[in-house]
């Protein structure tokens, strides 16, 4: 007997034929249903992704899901892959915040992130790492704004490309404390991280993922975390918030579909990726990469995204960023 079954059975009858009507009435989904991702293998979104495919595939869903990533231009290539994608369940993204901010600095995006995306579920969030190296002298938050008001624009921070939620987190810090850095665009998390090592510049931004093992071999020191709480990975790390109040700033990974994908398939694959996230493996592995399990409705999902556009949309024209 299924789960519905027994419950139903424990119920009587009119609770048995309600159980066996949702059940007639749940959406199908599609036999194969991909999930573009607009990062390179081997990454945390590309990782909670497949971690997600694979217990989705367990669960008899009667669908295939695999991941295709399809890296490129801060995440423009998967967004306009599946913008254009038919709205039937069949094409998914998983994505982080850097989808909202990518339109919002390059003009050649064919994708508005609010209007062209039906959101399914915010799988997980993450704080991001300030980082330096163990010999650099300044050791904490409030050391790094005094530095920079004595020095304006002397002092350097990398962080993974231009428009990436690394580079708008600095450009609002600055904006927060009246200072100046100079803020150095690379290609990719581990060049930035790389360039830190060797010495390029004074400071990094990056994610907990991408950090922790230049961290853990103490190739790298942590100075702060943007969440609103320390870092269970990371417990003597403060907050950026304990310096700076209200200056807290995550970096989420979220499922989507096409616009005009019908509302039954929507909320069915929420309620396959909600039942997934729940899985005390899942969340335990979530955890390990620094993360932290999310869910709950496509609604809050859609806030959030209305609110992050509309939050990093102001610190692109207030800093006036452009992609190169």
């Amino acid at each position: 007997m299924t789960a519905i079954g027994r419950r139903a059975a424990l119920l009587g009858p009119p609770a048995l034929l309600a159980a066996r009507q949702a059940a007639a009435q749940e959406a199908a989904l599609p036999r194969q249903v991909r999930l573009v991702v607009g990062f390179a293998p081997g990454g945390a979104n590309d990782i909670v992704a497949r971690l997600l495919v694979g217990r989705l595939n367990e669960r008899g869903t009667g669908s295939n899901f695999l991941v295709e990533n399809r890296p490129g231009a801060a995440t423009l290539v998967a967004a306009e892959l599946v913008a254009r994608s038919a709205p039937d369940g069949a094409t998914l993204m998983y994505t982080s915040n850097s989808t909202l901010i990518a339109p919002l600095v390059n003009r050649s995006a064919t994708f508005d992130p609010v209007r062209d995306f039906a959101p399914v579920i915010m799988a997980q969030s993450a704080p991001m790492l300030l980082l330096t190296r163990p010999d650099h002298p300044v050791r904490t938050v409030a050391g790094m704004i005094e530095a920079a008001k004595q020095r304006p624009g002397r002092l350097t921070v990398s962080h993974p490309g231009t428009g990436a939620i690394n580079h708008l987190t600095m450009a609002l810090f600055q904006r927060e404390t009246g200072t100046e850095f100079t803020l150095v665009p690379y290609t990719g998390n581990a060049p930035s991280l790389t360039a830190l090592v060797r010495g390029d510049v004074d400071f990094a931004h990056d994610g907990t993922v991408s950090a922790r093992s230049f961290v853990d071999s103490g190739q790298l020191r942590p100075i702060a975390v943007s969440g609103a709480q320390r870092s269970a990975i990371l417990p003597d790390v403060p907050t950026f918030a304990e310096t700076l109040p209200g200056h807290v700033v995550m970096f989420w990974g979220s499922l989507f579909a096409p616009r005009a994908t019908p509302a039954p398939v929507l909320d069915r694959l929420h309620r396959e990726v909600a039942a997934v996230l729940a899985l005390p493996d899942v969340v335990e592995r979530i955890r390990q990469l620094g993360g932290e399990p999310e869910g709950g409705p496509r609604e809050a999902l859609a806030q959030a995204v209305a609110a992050e556009y509309a939050r990093w949309g102001n610190v692109v024209r207030e800093a006036n960023i452009r992609a190169e």
